[in-house]
């Protein structure tokens, strides 16, 4: 029971806050240009505030434990290369190979994968978590914005496709917000550990915390706007091919690999909270900052937002399946 109740209140707000945007849109109080603008002001603005107070509240480079941030890294660079090999021979539409190939190895770690791992290993595990979050999220948006770079067909045709890769990193505001953050704690023992958020200016903290925290949240409202059930039918072969790779297929292999894979190597196993923040990271629906980042590199956002509701309903039974079989054989 404990772990149904968790499961509904991991997954439940995320639906109901989506099924109040389609409420509002059926009755008309979103408009066609909110939505358009919300998404814009969520992805340069919203995640990219978010994505800097994350990392901003690692304590100091000491304190990270670089065997359980390589792990998570190696298996989202190992999820995104089978992608990339999948969407290549088996979607044929370019517009959905960038949406699909996100859906192997992006999560949606900052909104439901923090506070699972909080609830499977304790304080302990939320903080590797937190550690993780600081490098899988930048990790998810390098990788997400080659790949609706690469398979844009009028872009693979341009010899300057390298640099207007590299250009589009290097301008990705939810990249920047993480680089700005991690900047700001590699300097901090330089000014005694004296922080932003508890410091003279902490109102400035305040701000961008405040601005960030409405990001995931407007942007599932603005997702629910742009629902139409009238399209699962027509996206359907799309949807089911994202379902499988979200909600079974990362899951399956990462837990194949952070279980049995230290051993093959030598190391130390991962401990039990190691392995629940590593389990959230891979376990949980695909991540809300997808639909902004693939409107605005021109892919199918529409798809982008129905897989994201599909595997939010999918992942209330998986989350739970999962987790409860691996504390059965005593990983979690």
């Amino acid at each position: 029971m404990d772990a149904i109740v968790f499961s509904l209140n991991a997954v439940m707000p995320i639906i109901l806050v989506t099924a109040l945007g389609f409420y509002l849109r059926q009755r008309n109080y979103l408009s066609d240009t909110f939505l358009a603008e919300g998404n814009r002001f969520c992805f340069k603005y919203g995640f990219c505030a978010m994505m800097f107070t994350t990392a901003y509240k690692i304590d100091n480079i000491g304190a990270i434990n670089w065997k359980v941030v390589a792990f998570a890294v190696a298996i989202i660079l190992f999820l995104s290369i089978i992608g990339f090999i999948y969407v290549i021979f088996f979607v044929k539409d370019d517009a959905k190979k960038g949406v699909i190939h996100q859906a192997f190895y992006r999560s949606n770690y900052a909104t439901i994968g923090l506070p699972l791992a909080l609830n499977l290993g304790g304080h302990d595990a939320f903080a590797t978590a937190a550690l993780i979050s600081a490098f899988s999220v930048p990790l998810y948006n390098v990788l997400g914005v080659i790949s609706l770079t690469v398979f844009v067909s009028e872009n693979r045709k341009n010899k300057y496709l390298p640099y207007i890769i590299i250009a589009n990193i290097l301008t990705n505001p939810l990249i920047i917000g993480t680089a700005a953050g991690m900047f700001c704690v590699l300097i901090r023992p330089l000014f005694g550990g004296w922080r932003l958020a508890t410091g003279e200016l902490k109102f400035v903290y305040q701000a961008l915390d405040s601005v960030g925290s409405i990001a995931p949240w407007l942007s599932l409202i603005i997702l629910g706007g742009q629902f139409r059930f009238s399209s699962v039918k027509r996206l359907l072969p799309y949807i089911i091919q994202g379902v499988i790779a979200k909600n079974f297929l990362a899951p399956i292999i990462a837990i194949i690999i952070f279980c049995f894979v230290p051993s093959l190597l030598g190391l130390r196993p991962f401990a039990s909270h190691e392995c629940a923040a590593l389990f959230a990271l891979f376990i949980t629906p695909l991540a809300v900052a997808t639909i902004a980042m693939t409107e605005i590199m021109n892919g199918d956002s529409e798809l982008a937002g129905q897989i994201l509701v599909w595997t939010v309903f999918v992942s209330a039974f998986t989350m739970l399946t999962f987790s409860a079989v691996l504390r059965m054989v005593g990983v979690l």
